[in-house]
């Protein structure tokens, strides 16, 4: 319940990172249900089929970290990289099967947290100031923009201050 609340927020409140992160966080949860072994023989060794899911949802969060202006994205693909990495411990001999599975469920926790702060983060930024850049290549233009259109000379800034305002 809390995953699917988290993934319809995100989806109808959230800008398109937010909602490229609910795809592929949804991708990832469906894709590890299909692969996981039988209940029996779950978690007693390396689920590599979960792994190579897990991992490729680490791939798509670290892009879209390269790709944003947010911030958020790289620590997601940190902690999804966390839960990746964490299937590797069933490579030991002694893995006791409920940690190792508890240990690799508890992540989703940590990134469903995250993208509820994102999101409410979006929500206050546009409230706040009526735009929020998405992309790397946006923000770029629109800083680009901004300063082209402010071609004054430096001395055209002081008479145009509040306290130095010429009123006539």
């Amino acid at each position: 319940m809390f995953y699917a609340g988290t993934g319809v927020f995100a989806l109808w409140k959230g800008g398109a990172p937010e909602r490229i992160a609910v795809i592929v966080l949804a991708a990832d949860f469906e894709l590890s249900h299909w692969f996981l072994k039988p209940f029996v023989g779950r978690y007693s060794g390396v689920e590599w089929s979960v792994f190579a899911t897990d991992t490729i949802a680490f791939l798509g969060l670290y892009i879209l970290s390269l790709l944003t202006t947010r911030y958020w994205p790289i620590w997601m693909a940190a902690v999804q990289g966390c839960v990746a990495m964490s299937h590797l411990t069933g490579l030991r001999a002694d893995v006791i099967p409920t940690v190792y599975g508890n240990f690799v469920v508890v992540w989703s926790y940590v990134l469903l947290i995250i993208l509820i702060v994102a999101t409410i983060r979006h929500r206050t930024r546009l409230a706040r100031d009526q735009n929020d850049p998405a992309w790397s290549w946006h923000s770029a233009g629109i800083q680009a923009q901004s300063e082209s259109c402010d071609d004054r000379a430096p001395s055209q800034y002081a008479a145009t201050s509040v306290g130095n305002a010429d009123p006539g």
